[in-house]
């Protein structure tokens, strides 16, 4: 039979007096009648929920509340609320237990009154009945008397809860500490910026210990230095102070330093702590401090400070936490360490990559280049013989069409004279009607004229191979005393089809230009790379208008510029800074390589010790090329 089924004067007569007095459990033994009346009234007004009631109105809860008649209590009980002795509790509730933590509990019990049940149990935690807060389970029962609830004889029963509260707080800690710990080997995990790193430590060291803050240092013992220093949180440690190594040497952490390990400090300002400064004893008073060595490679590389609030203390689990950051400090730092080094392993072999990409890729365009240029040098050769010969005969032509002139029109004045013998009449207008059939005034004019201009075409063919072999020129490797300018004027003769039908090339080069240490071919080509860029581009312009592309030269004393110009579209200024990278091309696929300008540039910086880049005229573009104008300007 449990306690609630017990009939009334079995449980006030039948429970042993001794037992009731010794029972661990804290017992009242309470008269709700006052209680059951007034809910007998709140039901016959209409009432259906008292408890909203009650909630809005604290005076009224404290009334009936106050009701409630504790008829017996034991010992468990007295010494639950820290009572003086048992009498101190009968009667009608003590005010001084009609806290707001225990005003929540009766309200609950009222509850179960007014809605005739004859149990309420729940958990109290965190409010107080005039003594510390409870952490409790609280047992509200009302026997049955007849088969109805007997409200006059009321058990109310505690029980204690407090280790098994503390026992899941301090797992919940555990819980907290675990999810930090996560988190910080997540941020650890996720770079390899020791200061990031360093910056985390700092903060979860706080949150782990509940430290006011946190300092780590990273120093270098042989050479006396610190390098790196991460600061969180307030109190003595902020503002930030300025710390050498020296001030290290002379404090606790010089200690830590010295012994490689962990010190606490449960006073950093107690005077009788002969290793803290001075100077900072007063500032730092009441302020426990943790300070952790952290060691790579056998040797100390930084500390690790956790500075505790003033007049706190710090216990031996907040030691091992600083121990735990210092070892993941030392940890970060050999992984960014080895990052680095593999960084830059990684960087040089990119850089070899690279470099021999890119003299691979110049390498093939200069053997392609010789080759094309070998060819057509040996074009160029087998033309000029042949066009000599035609240079020749026509000259040869010119002058005997001049004699032949001269012949004839000494034939014509002797006609004119012969006109007034009859004997020879009929000769005469014969030879004058074939020369007017075979139309020889017209030949006499136009012939020459046709002469000079084929002397022309050929001289201009000449001139053309002449340039194709100078511009073609293969296995020139030194730099030699060269004419910019005439390098200029051949590859303009050379290109000319490239540009001839989409713009004009005009040429302002300065006659004073000096003799320049150079390779005729390699830069020829590279201006050819220019030309047809910028005849390129002006291509897809109205063709009813030519473009210009301008080359100029000066001198500028150390330097000789060069300037290819053009009133085209210009360059993209996204990719400005891109174009002489090896193959990027803004060309579709077959199109382009990529090569030219990359294959210009290493021209001009890596073989001529010169200096090229691009920019915008609006319209257009422009190349600028700046060569040493001399051996000694080069290697200055």
């Amino acid at each position: 039979m449990t306690v609630a089924q017990m009939p009334v004067s079995h449980f006030r007569n039948g429970i042993d007096r001794i037992l009731f007095d010794n029972a661990p459990t804290p017992i009242w033994l309470e008269d709700w009648s006052a209680v059951e009346a007034f809910c007998a009234e709140q039901r016959a007004a209409g009432v259906a929920d008292i408890d909203p009631i009650l909630r809005d109105d604290e005076a009224l809860l404290r009334q009936v509340a106050g009701s409630v008649l504790v008829k017996a209590v034991n010992r468990s009980a007295v010494e639950f609320v820290q009572a003086p002795s048992a009498d101190a509790l009968l009667g009608n509730l003590p005010g001084e237990l009609l806290t707001p933590g225990s005003l929540h509990s009766l309200r609950r019990q009222i509850v179960t009154v007014f809605e005739r049940r004859t149990l309420e149990q729940h958990e109290v935690s965190g409010a107080d009945f005039g003594a510390e807060a409870l952490d409790a389970q609280m047992h509200w029962l009302a026997p049955l008397e007849n088969g109805k609830p007997d409200y006059s004889n009321v058990v109310v029963m505690f029980w204690d809860l407090k280790e098994q509260k503390a026992a899941q707080r301090a797992t919940e800690a555990q819980v907290g500490v675990l999810e930090t710990l996560l988190d910080m080997s997540r941020g650890i995990a996720s770079t390899f910026d020791v200061d990031l790193i360093l910056d985390l430590l700092a903060a979860t060291s706080i949150k782990l210990t509940a430290a006011s803050g946190a300092m780590i240092l990273l120093f270098s013992t042989s050479e006396r230095t610190i390098h790196k220093q991460v600061i969180h949180g307030e109190g003595p440690i902020d503002p930030r102070p300025s710390i050498d190594y020296a001030m290290l040497e002379t404090g606790p952490a010089g200690e830590v330093i010295a012994t490689r390990k962990t010190m606490l400090i449960e006073d950093m300002g107690n005077p009788d702590n002969s290793t803290m400064p001075e100077q900072f004893q007063e500032q730092l008073s009441g302020y426990p401090l943790i300070i952790a060595p952290i060691i790579d490679d056998a040797a100390v590389v930084g500390i690790v400070m956790i500075v505790g609030h003033r007049n706190s203390s710090f216990h031996p689990g907040h030691e091992s936490i600083t121990r735990m950051i210092a070892s993941q400090a030392s940890v970060a730092i050999r992984n960014a360490s080895m990052y680095e080094e593999m960084r830059k392993s990684h960087d040089e072999v990119q850089a070899a990559h690279d470099e021999l990409k890119n003299t691979q890729t110049q390498l093939l365009a200069a053997q392609k280049m010789e080759a094309i240029g070998g060819l057509a040098a040996g074009i160029a050769h087998e033309i000029n013989t042949p066009i000599q010969f035609v240079s020749d005969n026509i000259t040869f032509v010119r002058d005997a069409v001049g004699s032949l002139g001269k012949y004839a029109a000494m034939h014509i004045e002797i006609l004119e004279q012969l006109t007034d013998h009859p004997e020879h009449g009929e000769k005469i207008i014969a030879l004058r009607e074939q020369w007017k059939d075979e139309d020889c005034d017209f030949l006499l004019e136009e012939v020459p004229a046709a002469v000079e201009e084929t002397i022309e075409g050929a001289t201009r063919v000449a001139d053309i191979v002449k340039a194709m072999k100078e511009f073609a020129h293969p296995g020139q490797e030194d730099l030699t005393p060269s004419d910019i300018n005439r390098v200029i004027e051949t590859t303009v003769q050379v290109s000319r089809n490239e540009w001839k039908y989409v713009a004009k090339v005009e040429l302002d080069l300065d006659p004073t230009l000096p003799m320049v240490p150079a390779l005729p071919g390699p830069l020829g080509q590279s201006l050819l790379i220019m030309i047809v860029n910028s005849a390129q581009a002006m291509s897809g312009q109205d063709s009813s208008k030519k473009g210009l592309i301008t080359i100029s030269t000066k001198d500028l004393g150390e330097v000789i510029e060069i300037r290819v110009s053009d009133n085209g579209p210009g360059i993209p200024i996204e990719i400005l800074d891109r174009i002489f990278e090896p193959f990027f091309t803004t060309k579709e696929i077959g199109k382009g390589s990529g090569q030219g300008l990359s294959i210009a540039h290493s021209v001009i910086v890596d073989k001529h010790h010169g200096d090229i880049w691009a920019d915008n005229t609006y319209p257009g573009a422009v190349f600028v090329m700046h060569l040493p104008a001399s051996q000694k300007s080069k290697e200055a």
